[in-house]
């Protein structure tokens, strides 16, 4: 097999990064960047223009990488959701509460971002981000529903609460209070959303 095909690498030697890689490697790169552009333009202003020149890549390479603003911006957003979910993947439903308002926190674009997004999806004739937000609260629902069956089961979320709902509800918490966060950072959302918590806990012995 030749050299430069990249499937194969002789014993001792380095192995070769082929375009594949390089390709994959400077999208996440680009990836990477748009928040610090978004935070800076604000929806309306990020294009697909601004966001080349801003990161020191052409308009065409944009485009072969992510066709579209639309697309781009749902690919920030995906990544974004990867990364938080390698990081919470076990633990109690408090930490679950306690992680996703840290994080909301320390990366404000991409919570400005996701709302931005959210109503975009609202909108007439965006079926590509419509249906991604379909699919990414349903996953949510059922993510943040298994923490909510493995608090239950070691008794920590209260018995007479129907566990779909309970999802719905956190979920709607975490969304309203990171927008009050954007709009007045004295909002304490983590605060909030541990009294949620706290809430869902059984009543205490009599």
């Amino acid at each position: 097999m030749n050299d430069d095909a990249g499937a194969t690498n002789s014993p001792g030697r380095p192995a070769r990064r082929g375009p594949y890689a390089k390709g994959v490697e400077r999208r996440r790169q680009i990836i990477d960047q748009v928040l610090a552009v978004y935070d800076e333009l604000g929806f309306e202003s990020t294009s697909l223009r601004a966001i080349a020149d801003s990161i020191g890549v052409t308009h065409p390479v944009l485009v072969h990488h992510f066709g579209t603003r639309e697309q781009l911006f749902l690919e920030v957003l995906r990544e974004h959701d990867l990364r938080f979910d390698a990081d919470i993947e076990e633990g109690s439903l408090a930490e679950l509460v306690r992680r996703s308002a840290q994080h909301s926190a320390r990366v404000p674009g991409l919570t400005a971002l996701l709302g931005s997004m959210t109503a975009h999806a609202l909108e007439t004739g965006n079926q590509r981000s419509h249906a991604y937000f379909v699919q990414r609260y349903a996953r949510l629902r059922r993510q943040v529903g298994a923490f909510l069956q493995a608090a239950r089961a070691a008794g920590t979320v209260r018995d007479d609460v129907p566990l779909d709902t309970a999802a719905c509800l956190l979920l709607a918490a975490a969304d309203g209070l990171s927008t009050q966060w954007l709009l007045d950072r004295d909002v304490d959302m983590e605060a909030a959303l541990l009294l949620l918590d706290r809430l869902l806990a059984p009543p205490a012995p009599v």
